[in-house]
Parts: C-alpha cells; structure tokens; sequence
C-alpha cells in the first residue's frame, strides 16, 4: 500500500462564517497523509486568525498571509510551498466529504492517473443537488482523452463543456505546477478552466469517479448584493491563454474557444446592466467593446448547432439585441 501525501491548496478571502466547517472537514478525512496550505489572501474579517488558530491546533497546516492580489495569486503562492505527490484544492466557502482524499488515493493506487475527478454537490443550504461527472468509475489513457473529453474540452456546439473547476479534482503536482504559474493573475473570471483546460490537455491519463465528494455552497443572498459588473478583457484574457497553451491542431479547439469566448462575453454584457449608470452609456460601452477586433472575430467565427438557448444567446450578442439582454440581467437569480 502506498502512501502518497497530499497537499491541500486552499484560498481563503472573507469566508469566516464558512471557513471553519471547510477546515474541519479536512481534519477529519479518513486518509490522514496530507498537508493544507491555507492562503489568506488579505482578509479584513476574521479569516486570518482562523487559518493562525487552525495552524496552531494541527502541525499538518500551514498558513501564508498575503496581500490580496486575486485567486489566482493565492493559488500560485500556495502551490509555490506544496510537497505533495499530488494537488488538491478546496475554496474556503466549500467542504469535502470525509473520504474525499481516501477515494483519490485508492484511485491512484489502481491506476496512477495524472488527474482524478468526482462528482460534487451543490448545496444553498436548504437543498443539496448532486452533479455527476460519470455514472460510474471510468479511466482514460492518453488515447482516449483525445477521442473522448476533447471534442468537450472548452465547449460544444451544444454549449457543452467539460468541468472546468479546479476543486473536485486532484492534480500530479508537476501537471498542476507548470499550468497554474502560466495563468495570468490578471484573470479574474474562469480562472479555473485557464488551469484545468490545458492540464487536461498535457494529461497522460485521468480518471472520473461516479461518487460525489465535494461540496459547492451558494450563496444566493451574497451573489444578489454583490452584483458587480465583470471585467471586459476577462473573456479575451483566457481565451488568448488558451491559444497560447494548446495545441490548436489537436481537432476543433480554435472553434471550441471561439464559443467559449462568446459565451464569456455574453456574461459580461449581462453584468453591465447592473451598472448604475444612463442607460445610453452602458450601451455605447458595449457596442465599443464588441468593436474591438478579437470579439469581433469570435461573434463573426462562432457557432452554435443543436442548443435554442445558445443559438439565441449568440444571435443576442451578434446582432446586439441589448434589450433582450437586459431582461435577462434583470430575472438572473431570482
């Protein structure tokens, strides 16, 4: 039996109503041979003192206390510090179940996959609804990563993608290194998938587990208060990354990120109507925005087949159908 040492990456920004039942969960795995490393990425309520009082209770954490630069940064500096055979992450707000690290492990003694999955469980505190990757344990060689999870890598004509969080999820630490120091700290929406996409795509191997392990928590009434408008270089920001890391070759990766992309930048013209601003600005913002040539090439080469909702979310953004948009933004998350 072997016995491989996880490292638990968890970045941590104002969750002290949360952190400490994601801490705890983490004591009380059933496979004991990990370490945490807790990245408090310069919290201003008590999720500093949490991580100290964690680290003082349990030689197994450790703790970095950092100037808030985003989670990305928090990621790098925490993977700067891992030992381990392998990476794990967990977000300060979430939880895992008790033998989360005992079913990675036993997968890796089975089959030594560079990459492990789960299924997980997303809780609002009411109502728990499980998503699973897989209806049961599945392991891809290289071979059948290509056939089989490419073609859904970044996303589908049908808008279908493959999980691109990096929770749920356990990395070889050198796989999950090399990405996340690539991924441009500036990125502050699909952050994730900048990481999983190209470690996905350099994996020799991966396995699903049918099992969800993982718990997601939303939180509904923060998501309402703190409608913020995104970033408008977000979309172009990682989808430049994903040109840059992948093999555009490798199949329909060029058309799968020109979807994303589009995708992306529908979000985004979706938040500036939570800007409080004339109506009449926020507009010519947009259409300023769409001008810029690298959108303009993704809404003129993208295409949606098979999906109503999707065919409809690009025909809004190509023929800027902004009154549509708005009643979205106004019924999202009610």
């Amino acid at each position: 039996m072997e016995n491989f040492l996880f490292s638990i990456i968890v970045p941590i920004y104002n969750v002290d109503l949360y952190l400490e039942e994601c801490l705890n969960s983490i004591c009380k795995q059933t496979y004991t041979n990990f370490e945490v490393i807790l990245v408090d990425d310069g919290s201003t309520d008590k999720s500093g003192a949490i991580c100290d009082m964690y680290v003082k209770r349990d030689q197994r954490f450790r703790v970095i206390h950092k100037k808030n630069g985003g989670l990305v940064s928090a990621r790098q500096a925490g993977v700067t510090e891992a030992k381990g055979d392998y990476i794990v992450c967990v977000d300060g707000d979430d939880w895992i179940s008790l033998n989360y690290l005992l079913m990675f492990k036993e997968e890796i003694e089975n089959n030594h996959p560079d990459i492990i999955c789960c299924g997980h469980i997303i809780s609002d505190g009411l109502d728990n609804k499980k998503v699973l990757l897989s209806n049961e344990n599945r392991y891809y060689t290289k071979e059948e990563i290509r056939r089989e999870i490419y073609p859904s890598l970044i996303q589908t004509e049908k808008a279908e993608y493959f999980s691109p969080s990096l929770w749920a999820k356990a990395f070889k630490s050198n796989l999950y290194y090399q990405q996340q120091q690539h991924v441009d700290i500036n990125i502050s929406v699909g952050e994730d998938g900048a990481c999983t996409i190209p470690c996905i795509f350099y994996a020799e191997s991966m396995s699903l587990i049918s099992e969800c392990l993982y718990y997601y928590r939303t939180n509904f009434l923060s998501i309402t208060k703190n409608k913020k408008p995104f970033r408008w270089d977000g979309p172009a920001r990682v989808s430049r990354h994903l040109e840059k890391q992948l093999d555009l070759s490798r199949g329909d990766f060029q058309d799968q990120i020109y979807r994303k992309t589009v995708h992306d930048l529908f979000t985004v013209i979706v938040t500036q109507f939570y800007r409080d601003e004339n109506l009449k600005e926020i507009k010519r913002d947009i259409n300023r925005h769409l001008a810029e040539p690298y959108y303009a090439k993704a809404i003129t080469e993208c295409r949606f087949k098979g999906s109503v909702k999707a065919k409809m979310m690009h025909y809004a953004v190509k023929y800027k159908m902004f009154w549509l948009i708005k009643i979205y933004a106004k019924n999202k998350g009610r």
